[in-house]
């Protein structure tokens, strides 16, 4: 307990939030204005969801010994064993086939994961959300921010493989940077909309598990689009998961990214947040009674 007048940065955080947050729990009449700046209110949180998101990292990996490397070993190892197999049925050298796929895999895990843990962010924190004004899209915010953390470890899988079989590394490169930022800016809404579906309608969180078991083989992650001539092109021009996915591993792999992937991601962050904001407007106040 603190003496005196002495506070500690976490209430001092906590009365910051609670304060700011206010209008995101209160009884006023809803505007969609009112709920864009709820929102930017919580992403402009960054001191607490970065804190949120590092600390869940830590307590998933606490007493092991490599920590979140885990994930990177296992990814590892799943992409040296399809890499090589694949490669040999599909009669492609592994130095080019290495590359795309753990770039592709290191893209997924981040896409799908922002995708399967968007389902529990309200109801995996149901204590603050009951107890407190909270302000939820700083839980989103940690969210994206945990597996942005495991995507930089998963990266040093593809680094060594980049050296090793000698990927071309030029300008190119950097737009991993704005490519990493539409991806949050995109999995930012997707992670509040199926967090407020899913603690509505808990089954949903098994039907998005089951789609993208099955998305993984239908987006060009283990296969290229040119592998399926025309009818491939078609396919990932129409898939939103191969445009989240293709925005980060196209740098990754010296290229830059087509302008239909980046006009595809503005469309899809424009029309899902007006989708995300104008479902908040009316169905936020009932989160805390639904997880």
């Amino acid at each position: 307990m603190p003496e005196g007048n002495e506070t500690t940065p976490a209430l001092v955080v906590g009365t910051s939030i609670i304060r700011d947050s206010a209008t995101w729990s209160s009884g006023d009449v809803d505007t969609l204005s009112c709920v864009f700046h709820d929102t930017v209110t919580g992403i402009g949180h960054w001191t607490l969801w970065s804190r949120l998101g590092w600390a869940e990292v830590r307590r998933r990996y606490r007493r092991t010994v490599v920590g979140p490397f885990w994930t990177s070993l296992s990814l590892a190892v799943f992409v040296l064993t399809m890499g090589l197999l694949y490669s040999a049925l599909w009669k492609i050298s592994p130095a080019t086939y290495l590359p795309f796929l753990s770039s592709g895999m290191i893209c997924w895990v981040l896409v799908s994961a922002l995708m399967t843990e968007g389902c529990v962010a309200f109801i995996g924190n149901s204590s603050l959300i009951t107890q407190l004004p909270f302000n939820l899209a700083t839980l989103a915010c940690a969210v994206v921010w945990r597996n942005v953390i495991v995507l930089f470890h998963n990266l040093a899988v593809y680094i060594v493989i980049a050296l090793v079989v000698g990927v071309d590394v030029n300008l190119n490169t950097l737009l991993v940077i704005p490519g990493l930022l539409l991806l949050a800016v995109n999995g930012l809404w997707v992670c509040m909309i199926l967090g407020l579906l899913c603690a509505r309608y808990r089954d949903i969180q098994q039907v998005v598990t089951s789609l993208l078991q099955v998305s993984l083989f239908l987006t060009p992650i283990f296969w290229a689009q040119d592998q399926l001539g025309g009818r491939g092109h078609i396919l990932a021009a129409v898939n939103p998961l191969f445009h989240l996915v293709e925005v980060v591993r196209a740098p990754l792999l010296g290229k830059a990214p087509e302008l239909l992937t980046y006009g595809f991601l503005l469309g899809l962050a424009l029309v899902g947040w007006t989708i995300t904001l104008a479902v908040f407007r009316r169905h936020r106040h009932y989160i805390a009674f639904w997880v």
